[in-house]
């Protein structure tokens, strides 16, 4: 029975397979009639990228390098010195020659230029070396390229290059920082691709714009020939470009700076009120509270794992220990005022000793050198001890 029903069937899988065929034609040859017509730009990127092969380095001999000439546009720069990271954004030149590329003007009305797509023709990939390894960064491009009849090949693609910025907050709020970037191939030799520096502009800040905070004062570039140890007979040559930023201090200056001028002008105050008076033990209490709350709000604003340790906050350390100690000197004073016993000899000595120089001034803020000669009282050792016999009753008065 199947053999009769296939034969049945077989005419209609002949229509429905030549309508097929007849719609795959009409769709192809929508003007079987006509030539395709191209111009000279069309005709001449057909014949170029006939039998062009853009996996392989565009050279006739393979000992032949290709020498390609980087240069930055540079746009714009972000960093992040918490992170220690910092990204470039310019348009990246990159000028080299194909071999595979060439043609006489001639052949082609006169045409000594076409337009490529970068996909479409071999183009160098440019690695960097020190790169942000949470951020993926590809070193191929996709942008459109200018090609010349003599083969010479120039793209300038929109690129971000995040890198690594080890800072140094010595200075800090008035640090510069120096970030630099390593670029190079990854994979080739200098014998097959040489990077080097664009000889009309290797670095254009026509266009630049400063990020926020930061200032750009220069950029420094330096090529390194690559010659290692491990390969004598090869190279890996590398660009460095340093750039230079200088932070703009204003807003940490009015946040750090003058509040730590402030606090330890309150420490100098405090030590200058009348020993009689709670007034100087209240004020500085106050002074060392505000060391600690001061120093715990800008511990936020500054990286805990630096190298350096800023100068500011040296300052601040060293004047809350000063704060701390006209605290527990006024708290001495104050205690010795207060005490009924004849003093000892030791101190007797430390206050002939602090009169004697300009530290009674803060020490004893109602000394008054004119007067000094009249109400000196000089004691020896034995009179001292003389005394705290005599006058059991005796108390010392600051």
């Amino acid at each position: 029975m199947w053999p009769r029903r296939f034969l049945r069937a077989c005419p209609i899988l002949t229509l429905v397979l030549w309508a097929c065929v007849l719609l795959a034609r009409a769709e192809t040859d929508d003007c079987p009639d006509k030539k395709e017509q191209l111009t000279e730009d069309a005709r001449l990127r057909k014949d170029l990228k006939c039998a062009y092969n853009s996996n392989y380095r565009p050279v006739l001999h393979h000992q032949d390098s290709v020498n390609v000439e980087v240069g930055f546009l540079l746009k714009y720069i972000s960093f992040d010195y918490l992170e220690e990271t910092f990204t470039v954004h310019s348009w990246v030149t990159m000028t080299w020659k194909d071999e595979f590329l060439k043609w006489k003007p001639s052949d082609y009305g006169g045409l000594n230029m076409t337009l490529l797509e970068s996909h479409e023709i071999w183009t160098p990939r440019l690695a960097l070396f020190n790169a942000d390894a949470s951020r993926y960064q590809s070193d191929s491009f996709y942008t459109t390229c200018k090609v010349h009849n003599n083969g010479s090949v120039t793209c300038v693609p929109h690129m971000a290059h995040s890198g690594i910025c080890r800072t140094t907050l010595r200075r800090w709020p008035y640090d510069a920082q120096n970030c630099t970037l390593y670029f190079g191939s990854w994979m080739h030799t200098g014998e097959q691709i040489n990077f080097t520096f664009d000889p009309v502009q290797a670095v254009n800040t026509d266009e630049y714009q400063d990020g926020p905070g930061w200032r750009l004062l220069q950029v420094v570039k330096k090529r390194y020939a690559g010659k290692y140890a491990c390969c004598p007979n090869d190279t890996y040559p590398m660009l460095k470009y340093t750039f230079v930023m200088q932070r703009e201090a204003a807003g940490p200056a009015a946040i750090v700076v003058v509040p730590s001028i402030a606090i330890v002008m309150l420490t100098l105050i405090s030590l200058m009120l009348d020993i009689k008076d709670n007034t100087r033990l209240i004020v500085a209490c106050f002074s060392l509270f505000c060391h600690f709350i001061f120093l715990t709000e800008i511990g936020y604003d500054i990286p805990k794992e630096s190298a350096d340790t800023p100068i500011i906050l040296l300052f601040i350390r060293d004047s809350m220990v000063v704060s701390l100690f006209a605290v527990l000197l006024t708290l001495g004073l104050m205690s010795l005022r207060t005490r009924a016993t004849p003093p000892s000899v030791w101190l007797l000595r430390v206050t002939r000793f602090v009169a004697a120089g300009p530290v009674k001034y803060a020490v004893f803020t109602e000394f008054d050198p004119d007067r000094a000669p009249e109400e000196k009282v000089t004691l020896s050792e034995d009179d001292a001890g003389t005394s705290a016999v005599e006058d059991p009753n005796a108390s010392i008065i600051l």
